[in-house]
């Protein structure tokens, strides 16, 4: 004897024999269509999920709020948590005095970094990049982009000094050079 429920469909296999399949429907109140849009029940629950067809799953998303029910500061404390994925994090400083940390790069001594720093600022193409106005990130379209921009406003024939925008102009087509070179390399 079989039990008939319209949330059952019972399907044939190969071999004649008869498999049950349950059907989904709309959870939707008064909607008879299938559901097979899927929509999660609530914040603490985002792995269990309503059914819906897809009429009803956009209303149902439209109306629901991920962040209903909590105050500011529970909102703010969500959104921090949600940078590290949920995961427990510390300051910083508090590791830098504990000594068991083993640095070999010396990415922590800070006096070390400040000296790379200083070399990165008197190196040549630091030099050249800030000469044309550009930082670090800059691509060759930038800089090609921004070297015709300065010859235009520094060329001697659109300057009363010419010899003052003659300067500038070589020196703007040595920092040029000098970011060609580096980029080909």
């Amino acid at each position: 004897m079989k039990y008939f429920d319209n949330n059952i469909k019972y399907i044939y296999d190969k071999n004649g024999s008869e498999t049950p399949q349950l059907t989904k429907y709309c959870e939707w109140k008064g909607c008879n269509n299938k559901g097979i849009h899927r929509a999660p029940k609530n914040r603490e629950y985002l792995r269990e999920f309503r059914w819906f067809c897809l009429e009803h799953v956009r209303e149902y998303n439209n109306k629901w709020n991920y962040f209903s029910g909590l105050s500011q500061i529970e909102i703010e404390k969500e959104l921090k948590a949600d940078f590290s994925w949920h995961l427990p994090t510390w300051p910083m400083s508090e590791n830098l005095n504990n000594k068991n940390i083993k640095d070999d790069f010396e990415v922590l001594d800070s006096t070390k970094n400040m000296n790379k720093i200083s070399n990165l600022e008197n190196n040549k193409e630091t030099k050249a990049l800030r000469k044309l106005g550009l930082t670090l990130d800059s691509s060759l379209q930038d800089i090609k982009r921004r070297y015709k921009i300065l010859v235009k406003k520094h060329h001697p024939d659109t300057n009363t000094n010419k010899k003052k925008s003659n300067n500038i102009l070589i020196e703007i087509n040595e920092a040029y050079k000098i970011l060609l070179k580096t980029i080909k390399q």
